[in-house]
């Protein structure tokens, strides 16, 4: 029976719309080196596969497995795909926990805020490992929620934070990710480990409404929000707060907000 987690953000359009801005410049610099043209690289977790297209664009002579579970949204992944107009690029639907894959199958293996969300991430890591070729590399990207900071400072943005920590973690997942990816790996029984880290930023105009307004759209409608209200954690009225908290951070000129991603790129 494949292993299932409960994933916080959800695939509501307010979770998947923020997440279709990433691309692979902005998310996976950290491995460019070790992908080629000719690379077969498996994109786990890959959402709307806005990150997998640039992958399948680097490795223009290989090809892009993209995986993700929920059917919703694999089909989102499939229209973006169809729309970038992109051919070297498979969309199925599998789990990280069973991957439905031979041994030594791809030579890069690449996973964006993902393990932040998984109850058992060496589980995955270790078995992302067995679908790597021998020689290959596992490259892993996942934020720290707990350096997310804002100025002007904001009691209600700390409350989301807290609460986000909360709901996360009673789903047996880490939100703070990101500064655990070097241990996990090493129990996975991976030693050959680099690690680096960026940083999030949030500070222009455009910026601030994309990361700002999206979490206000999302403490009211995603995952997050029914599973926050449903353990417990927040009412709706504090969920109106902290959507609020949102918008007006997003709103002042002189507002941002940074936080630091984990990276770890591992050779197999």
């Amino acid at each position: 029976m494949v292993k299932r987690d409960v994933y916080t953000h959800g695939h509501q359009p307010a979770a998947v719309n923020q997440h279709a801005k990433r691309t692979a410049a902005t998310s996976a610099a950290f491995c460019r080196d070790v992908i080629s043209s000719t690379s077969q690289i498996l994109d786990v977790g890959c959402g709307p596969a806005s990150i997998s297209i640039g992958l399948a664009e680097w490795a223009d002579q290989g090809f892009v497995t993209a995986i993700d579970l929920g059917e919703q949204i694999l089909e989102t992944a499939n229209e973006t795909i169809r729309n970038a107009g992109i051919s070297n690029i498979t969309v199925e639907q599998a789990s990280v926990y069973e991957l439905p894959y031979e041994d030594q199958s791809f030579d890069v293996t690449y996973a964006h805020q993902v393990l932040q969300h998984l109850a058992d991430p060496v589980l995955a890591i270790t078995e992302m490992a067995r679908v790597t070729k021998s020689g290959g590399y596992i490259a892993v990207r996942d934020a720290d929620y707990y350096t997310m900071s804002c100025s002007p400072e904001s009691e209600t943005i700390d409350e989301w934070r807290r609460i986000y920590r909360l709901v996360a973690r009673h789903n047996g997942a880490e939100p703070d990710a990101g500064r655990h990816l070097l241990g996990w790996f090493h129990q996975a029984g991976i030693h050959s480990v680099r690690c680096t880290a960026s940083a999030g930023v949030y500070a222009t105009k455009e910026e601030r409404e994309n990361w700002g307004l999206s979490w206000a759209d999302r403490c009211l409608t995603t995952g997050f929000s029914e599973q926050a209200i449903e353990y417990g954690y927040a009412s709706r009225s504090d969920l109106e707060a902290l959507a609020e908290g949102w918008r007006e951070w997003a709103a002042n000129p002189d507002g941002y907000f940074q936080f630091i991603n984990g990276e770890a790129v591992a050779q197999v």
